[in-house]
């Protein structure tokens, strides 16, 4: 047998030990993270396993991710081609690069699109995580992806326990600027984000974990004992955006839940006692959270903390002008917003991110980035539309499918104000939860009609 056809027959054990490496070296998004010499190699080389391996068939199933995924390593790689003078020189806001080339004698170079081209050359860099994992799980079949859901919870919940472990006092951290109870990651919004997932998560392991319809009650008991527990993690990491997120988890893990039921329109009690049990027990459990003063995330909302978003925003929307329609240079958003920051907004820190993902990407990226991003949401918007219809199928590709749709929206409601998705966890869980959102569902019908006849 040859390596190839190997590794063909078990994707599902590389893209694990990926993960891994993924969780336990990716929670950060400073460039000049050590964890980087490890974990990017480590991507590149299961990418170039997954290619070894990669049929047509894998990439006719998934098209859309692939394209959308392609286009944006594509216009990356745009901003740091090499461009005349002339080109260059005449693109809004380069007037500045343009002084500072005669003040010290350069003269009229080539420069590419980008005003920060090592920023955007980490970027590029940045993308071999989620390339390596969404080659290696459109390569799964459907008992692959029950494996994969499994493996991505037991990592999330490890997450957890680390961020268990910090509340309770612990000093174990894995990054220099990591903030307090933030498990894996070094972001405790972003580990409110991921605990978040787990609500989700657990329910689709409940229906579509081993075993089929055997054994789906005591699943969906331990899904509930699970989601139960996330409740007062995601209080005590002090994200206010997690409080969100964590009411999201709860409604997309009911959703998911309940369109995984064949007669889910017509049983009562799935409808009505169990949600508003299940309700109790959350209300339960923040009002003993709040009683025994652990609940930063409340106390946080009366804070003004990071009252100086709404100004950065509004100074970023002032900028978009000035940069467009091409924009500074994916990445480069450092070092294109301290050119034109206001003086008013000056302080000791510096703004590293946008803590906007739509405004960061029209800065850096522009109009090509702003048509990318409203293609994805064209497609989240049908695939939702699709897999919550009252004639979607309950099977376990559908409720995979129902699964990743809901992760996306976490994560794009999480990066309305913050940024995850940068992080190489966060993205390597937007590639998985990519794949499952465009898994095949079938119409109710047809699938009951596949089913009596296998």
């Amino acid at each position: 047998m040859t390596i190839q056809a190997i590794i063909k027959r078990s994707p599902i054990w590389l893209l694990a030990a990926l993960l891994c490496v993924v969780f336990f070296t990716g929670g950060s998004t400073w460039a000049s993270e050590p964890q980087l010499m490890v974990l990017r190699p480590a991507a590149l080389s299961a990418a170039a396993i997954a290619l070894i391996t990669l049929s047509a068939a894998d990439v006719k199933g998934h098209w859309i991710v692939i394209a959308l995924f392609g286009a944006a390593v594509l216009l990356t790689a745009l901003h740091l081609v090499p461009l005349p003078f002339d080109w260059w020189s005449s693109l809004p806001g380069r007037d500045v690069i343009v002084a500072i080339d005669a003040a010290v004698g350069l003269g009229p170079i080539d420069r590419p699109l980008s005003m920060s081209p090592d920023a955007t050359l980490n970027a590029l860099y940045s993308l071999c995580v989620p390339m390596a994992v969404l080659l290696l799980a459109i390569q799964l079949d459907e008992d692959g992806h029950r494996r994969l859901l499994l493996v991505l919870l037991a990592l999330a919940l490890l997450s957890a326990f680390f961020g268990l472990l910090q509340a309770a006092g612990s000093d174990v951290t894995f990054y220099p600027m990591q903030t307090e109870t933030s498990g894996l990651l070094a972001n405790r919004n972003h580990q409110a984000a991921l605990l978040a997932m787990i609500l989700p998560l657990a329910a689709g392991a409940a229906l579509a974990g081993p075993g089929g319809r055997r054994g789906q009650s005591w699943r969906g008991l331990a899904a509930a004992t699970l989601g139960i527990l996330v409740v007062p993690l995601v209080l005590v990491t002090g994200s206010r955006s997690g409080l969100v997120l964590l009411g999201l988890g709860i409604v997309f893990a009911g959703l998911i839940w309940l369109w995984g039921q064949p007669g889910r329109l017509t049983g009562w009690r799935a409808r009505l006692v169990d949600p508003i049990a299940f309700a109790g027990v959350i209300v339960a459990l923040v009002a003993v959270t709040v009683m025994a003063s652990r609940d930063k995330a409340i106390d946080r909302l009366s804070q003004e903390g990071e009252g100086l978003r709404w100004p950065v925003w509004q100074s970023i929307l002032d900028m978009l002008p000035t940069y467009m329609p091409w924009g500074t240079g994916i990445g480069s958003y450092v070092e294109a917003y301290q050119l034109l920051e206001p003086e008013a907004l000056l302080r000791p820190t510096f703004s590293n991110h946008a803590h906007n993902e739509m405004l960061e990407i029209a800065l850096t990226a522009g109009i090509p980035g702003l048509v990318l991003l409203a293609l994805a949401g064209l497609g989240l918007v049908i695939g939702l539309t699709r897999a919550f219809s009252a004639k979607a199928a309950a099977s376990a590709s559908a409720t995979l499918s129902r699964l990743g749709l809901g992760v996306i929206v976490l994560l794009v409601i999480a990066s309305a104000t913050d940024y995850p998705v940068r992080t190489p966890i966060m993205s390597a869980v937007l590639a998985i939860a990519a794949v499952w959102a465009t898994l095949e569902v079938r119409p109710r019908a047809a699938e009951d009609e596949r089913q009596s006849r296998s």
